[in-house]
């Protein structure tokens, strides 16, 4: 009788999972998140690498509008869809978590999902996703690309759905899609590609532009696991420079051998860099950060934030020993400067000496 019973629940669950699958019954969205769930926890897709990797494919529905103002499905196709999204919903959960202060721990989804007058499914976007972990050599297809422009200018105008006479969705405040989106590949062959190419792109568009949709904190702030090899500082910013003190500080007029770290070395890059794009750097106290944030710093810093931490104006007296710096490194102690300043190659030795003289 128990195996009876055992053999009728599982022909209910089977018989379930193929109307869930088909669209045969409409069911809502929480009691098929539900039942897959409980599918995953039988089945532990995770432990077998070619389950897993199937259950992230969406099922292929037909478009019947493809590339207009949306999406629109047949009635049973649209309950596939919702029915694939509750699977992702089954592990992933709703992805409107939100952290100690109320901020959204997934940006792009918080956004996307609570949109007014919108109805998005997670299948509407990830249709193939590719699970296998991202890399410097491997770029990972996890948003099918191609349903952007659906809702977004990618004209790069902003233009609101009246203004464009119905051509995009795009309201007034929201983000358009930047034209170098095309370029970023929907597959891994374009994707390889992409990695090679977007240094160039970067520099000519800006970090800033990279950075309306890799937001900082955001989940598509994921420059830095490539960036930075794993957590490794850049190889440029490990080793120490050997050079003159008028190499780092042209207006000294002392050329004795110094040696510098990346923290007092990085302007020399920086000033060559810019230079190569037309600019000259008149002081470090006044930086100019239109020209700055075209170059691959930005892919790890936010520049706004981080070079003003050091390149601030000092006062008018900075160079004066009884009111200026002396006076300041007096009450503070020499590490004071070192925050900003390094230790080797400082600017403290385009005028001293040797770092800690004091006249």
């Amino acid at each position: 009788m128990r195996i009876q019973r055992i053999a009728i629940a599982i022909a209910i669950i089977v018989v379930a999972g193929a109307s869930l699958r088909t669209g045969l019954i409409s069911t809502p969205q929480f009691a098929q998140t539900a039942y897959y769930k409980g599918v995953f926890y039988l089945t532990n897709p995770q432990d077998k690498s070619k389950s897993l990797e199937e259950v992230h494919k969406a099922t292929k529905v037909a478009d019947l509008d493809t590339g207009k103002l949306g999406y629109k499905y047949t009635k049973k196709d649209a309950q596939v869809i919702k029915s694939d999204s509750a699977k992702c919903m089954a592990c992933h959960g709703d992805m409107l978590e939100r952290d100690a202060n109320n901020k959204p721990v997934n940006y792009i989804h918080d956004k996307m999902l609570q949109a007014s007058m919108l109805t998005f499914n997670c299948t509407d976007c990830h249709k193939d996703v590719d699970i296998r972990p991202r890399s410097p050599g491997h770029v990972t297809t996890r948003v099918d690309r191609t349903s952007c422009p659906v809702c977004h200018d990618p004209s790069n105008e902003n233009r609101t759905a009246a203004e464009s006479e119905g051509e995009t969705w795009a309201a007034a405040g929201a983000p358009s899609m930047p034209r170098v989106m095309t370029l970023h590949g929907n597959n891994e062959a374009d994707g390889k590609k992409w990695i090679s190419e977007h240094p160039r792109v970067a520099m000519s568009i800006g970090i800033s532009q990279c950075r309306k949709c890799h937001i900082k904190d955001s989940e598509l702030d994921f420059c830095r696991d490539c960036h930075l090899r794993g957590g490794f500082r850049p190889e440029s910013h490990q080793v120490v420079y050997e050079t003159n003190v008028n190499k780092i500080f042209p207006e000294s007029k002392k050329d004795q051998p110094v040696s510098a770290s990346w923290k007092g070395y990085h302007f020399v890059v920086v000033r060559e860099a810019l230079e190569k794009l037309g600019t000259k750097v008149d002081s470090p106290r006044d930086l100019p950060m239109d020209k700055i944030e075209k170059l691959p710093c930005g892919a790890c810093h936010i520049l706004e934030d981080w070079c003003t931490k050091c390149h601030i104006k000092h006062n008018t007296n900075w160079l004066n020993p009884n009111e200026g710096h002396p006076a300041v490194i007096d009450e503070n102690g020499a590490n004071y400067c070192f925050r900003c300043h390094d230790s080797r190659g400082s600017k403290c030795e385009s005028c001293h000496d040797y770092v800690g003289q004091v006249r």
